[in-house]
């Protein structure tokens, strides 16, 4: 029997984003916009180096994984696979199943969209409060890791943690009851 799967996103979730701030608020963002490349698509590989991970997170990560399938979907560039993959080995000890974005020409969102929804996970772990919308209406839950850019969000299967380590638990029951995380 295959087991449930889990997503989630890795900078703001799993890693801490840079010098520990989060910004953005995700508002008025469209999901019908174009997809940008340019200076910081093409040094995204080094605007991830020295990042540690988030209070919790792996540790979270790692229980999860005994009894989930997770798979970590990022909007980090392909580029940044080598860079990310030593990051995971480093911090976690292995290299979990990533997907990571082919191009700019989708947005993080569409990218997470169309990633995401066509895996059809349980529950997803986010913080951007624009992918975490737009993931909620396809996903059962998703929970959204807080930080002061995304305080505004809530919603009937948002479920608002500090850390990923908050929804353990209840993961863990829903997973031993068989039953869907809404």
């Amino acid at each position: 029997m295959a087991r449930p799967l889990l997503t989630f996103d890795l900078d703001g979730v799993l890693c801490r984003p840079p010098f520990g701030i989060n910004p953005g608020s995700g508002r008025h963002k469209r999901r019908d916009a174009q997809g940008k490349g340019g200076i910081l698509w093409l040094t995204e590989g080094w605007r991830y180096l020295g990042r540690k991970p988030m209070p919790g997170a792996l540790e979270a990560f790692s229980r999860l994984s005994e009894m989930f399938e997770c798979v970590v979907v990022t909007a980090r560039g392909e580029q940044a696979r080598p860079l990310t993959e030593r990051w995971f080995q480093r911090y976690l000890g292995r290299v979990p199943r990533i997907e990571m974005r082919p191009s700019p020409a989708e947005t993080s969102a569409q990218f997470k969209a169309r990633v995401v929804g066509g895996l059809g996970p349980l529950a997803h772990f986010e913080d951007d409060p624009f992918t975490a919308t737009w993931l909620a209406e396809l996903l059962p839950r998703v929970y959204l890791v807080d930080w002061g850019r995304n305080r505004w969000l809530a919603g009937p299967n948002i479920t608002r943690v500090r850390s990923v380590s908050e929804a353990v638990e209840e993961l863990v029951r829903l997973a031993q009851e068989g039953r869907p995380a809404s």
